[in-house]
């Protein structure tokens, strides 16, 4: 390959990246005003453990992929941390948004958090379904201390 095609090639690159780059920030600033607030009311709801409030904040998608045993299970696993007491700063993940370039939007936020039972890691990730933000895949992990 000669150099000015390696040249050309690097360029396109290193223009793709930081085009990547600029577009993630605004992905964050415009979700950081806009569904981080929601995302934090979803946690503080959702951790009340009650399945009609987490059927409440679930997509279709989710709600396909979830029976009702299965939701039990779920509720029974994440009882056990108790009561929410606070929730650290959201982390915006910048993969999720470069990624919903080619495919569907999704916004992921993961944090730790405290419980009454302990501290645990949060991992959120929403779509957008008629206007509102929904729970696409939820997960909370203790924090091995």
């Amino acid at each position: 390959m000669n150099n000015n095609k390696l040249r050309f090639i690097s360029l396109v690159l290193l223009s793709l990246c930081v085009s990547l780059y600029f577009y993630s920030d605004q992905q964050r600033d415009y979700y950081d005003a806009n569904a981080k607030p929601v995302a934090l009311n979803i946690v503080q709801d959702v951790s009340r453990w009650q399945p009609q409030i987490l059927l409440s904040h679930l997509s279709t998608a989710a709600k396909q992929t979830l029976s009702e045993p299965q939701l039990e299970q779920l509720l029974a696993q994440y009882r056990q941390f108790g009561r929410l007491e606070k929730v650290d700063e959201l982390t915006f993940s910048l993969l999720a948004s470069v990624l919903s370039l080619f495919g569907q939007s999704h916004i992921n936020y993961s944090s730790d958090a405290s419980f009454s039972q302990g501290r645990a890691h949060i991992n959120l990730t929403l779509t957008i379904e008629n206007g509102r933000y929904k729970i696409y895949n939820f997960s909370i992990n203790p924090i091995d201390q």
